[in-house]
């Protein structure tokens, strides 16, 4: 156990700084209040790992993997991160894990002259390693089932120490976790059951097309036919997500139920929103590769010249956006929640348009943090998580008070979206992402990764990556130094607790959407989906 001669960081109930205080003390009496913290660790099997510890209050109780408290060492604040690996290391013999703050309580309990007076933080990291618990720390220790975890805190509450209860209540209320995958299957069921039912639509759409377009050239029938196999090999989550804010309003009605049909015209509008504004991007940065297939400006080069191939593929963007409109219009529903589903389009499409032109203008100046985060929500957050969860939403005619959570929802989603986005860019596998990764490089592409990786960077590392970054010379080499930079500064560990922290922060907002079980999974898979996605 730590030692009395420690100092603790005292705090008010909302964890306002007070000064500090010798651990003796603040356990003597009624104590004063300190800073504290749990860490629960999940395995890959939704398993968590507890302790039956050694305590002077709670001695032979069932806790959590590792508890303690921040520490004032050497004229500093521990942070949560180094306060948890101490106690991982001390408590249960396990290295540096990667944690998320996912709440926190005040609690007070007393036994005789001692008490514990705490605001205590609840971290929760995901491991699947060894332990080697500390017999001086540890009676023993063993992995349970997260939900075999609840339920028995629930029926046999006198066996866990107070703070393992507090904690077994707040992830309860804020339902699955980022570790819990066995959302994920009934998630990917469900997405794959709409793709089946999607691709047979999109198919048909297109067929359709082709063939009224046949007294035309046949230039005409190939736009059709470049934008169609444009669209395939993506994992449909934009329209997906159409249907899953529809769900919201539909509750208990599988994918081939009557309605869903319905709302596959939006669907397939939301996709070809997005392949307008790819098959522009493609141009804009004149990137030669998608989804692993070369870009529709090159195809349309091929045997002409690049100027061709430009014109073309920009008619071909256009005329996917105009069918977005027809599809629309003809959607089987009235025509006040047709007309609120454009407003709200129209809005999604100039706001992608703006961050478009932010981000190109952003590649030839310095920028501040505020300036990132404006373009990856006007060109992630609202067109590809927003934008298409409230079009559904509307149109299955949800409360006013769920269509702002699925907005929460989505803005926190999408930002955590484009950080995996910036990362598989750098650090992916091209097989997979389906493009090089050199492109996100040799554009200069200001992301949140690149500006977190320059402002840690020290000298050396700045004059190297202001020197790679942005060259479209740079090669794999380059690449190769960039990613070691972006490891050692500590760029790619902060986007990697920043996106943790931000699908946390979308879950939160998953029981103001529905109260229903099955909905409730579906958005917290879509939420693991982002992270553990493989493009």
């Amino acid at each position: 156990m730590d030692g009395n001669n420690q100092t603790l960081i005292l705090v008010d109930r909302r964890d306002k700084s007070l000064g500090y205080e010798s651990k003796e003390k603040c356990h003597t009496g009624l104590g004063k209040r300190h800073r504290a913290f749990v860490t629960l660790l999940f395995d890959d099997k939704n398993r968590i790992l507890l302790q039956r510890r050694k305590h002077r209050l709670f001695d032979g109780f069932w806790d959590l993997t590792a508890i303690s408290h921040p520490l004032y060492i050497n004229g500093r604040n521990e942070v949560y991160q180094q306060a948890s690996d101490r106690a991982l290391k001390k408590e249960m013999g396990i290295g540096h894990v990667a944690v998320d703050k996912v709440g926190a309580f005040n609690y007070f309990a007393k036994d005789g002259k001692n008490c514990e007076n705490e605001y205590c933080t609840v971290l929760t990291g995901e491991y699947s390693g060894k332990f080697k618990p500390n017999n001086k720390e540890v009676y023993k220790a063993k992995w349970v089932g997260y939900e075999d975890f609840i339920e028995d805190i629930a029926k046999n509450p006198s066996k866990f120490t107070p703070w393992a209860k507090e904690t077994a209540r707040i992830l309860a209320s804020r339902g699955l976790l980022i570790f819990d995958h066995s959302d994920q299957s009934a998630f990917s069921k469900e997405l794959e059951l709409f793709t089946k039912e999607f691709t047979k639509f999109s198919k048909q759409f297109f067929s359709k097309k082709q063939k009224l377009v046949e007294k035309y050239s046949s230039l005409i029938a190939r736009f059709y036919k470049e934008i169609e196999e444009f669209g395939k090999g993506g994992k449909a989550m934009r329209p997906f997500l159409v249907y899953l804010g529809f769900r919201v309003g539909q509750l208990g009605r599988a994918v081939r139920g009557s309605d869903p049909e319905r709302i596959m015209p939006v669907c397939l509008a939301i996709e070809l929103t997005h392949n307008f504004l790819l098959i522009h991007d493609d141009i804009i940065d004149k990137s030669i590769v998608r989804r692993g297939k070369p870009t529709v400006h090159k195809k349309f080069e091929k045997g002409r010249d690049n100027h061709y191939g430009v014109s073309q593929a920009i008619i071909a963007g256009d005329i996917a956006l105009l069918e977005v409109f027809d599809l629309m219009n003809k959607a089987d529903f009235s025509d006040k929640l047709k007309s609120e589903c454009l407003d709200v389009l129209l809005e999604v499409i100039l706001e992608t348009c703006y961050g478009e032109a932010m981000d190109v203008d952003n590649a030839y100046r310095r920028l501040g943090l505020g300036d990132v985060w404006q373009v990856t929500e006007l060109k992630t957050a609202r067109y590809s998580f927003v934008g298409p969860l409230t079009l559904g939403a509307i149109l299955a005619g949800v409360k006013k008070s769920q269509t702002e959570a699925l907005e929460e929802f989505g803005l926190k989603l999408g930002k955590a979206f484009q950080i995996q986005d910036d990362i598989l860019g750098v650090f992916g596998s091209e097989k997979v992402i389906g493009k090089s990764t050199l492109s996100d490089m040799r554009e200069g592409k200001n992301t949140l990764l690149f500006y977190k990786a320059r402002e840690f960077a020290n000298k050396e590392q700045k004059a190297a990556l202001g020197r790679i970054w942005g060259s479209p010379k740079s090669g794999m080499g380059d690449l190769k130094a960039v990613k070691e930079i972006m490891r050692k500064t500590q760029a790619l560990a902060w986007c990697e607790r920043k996106m943790k922290e931000l699908i946390n922060d979308a879950k939160q907002s998953i029981p103001k959407i529905s109260k229903d079980r099955g909905i409730r999974e579906l958005f917290a898979g879509c939420a693991d989906f982002v992270i553990y996605r493989a493009k």
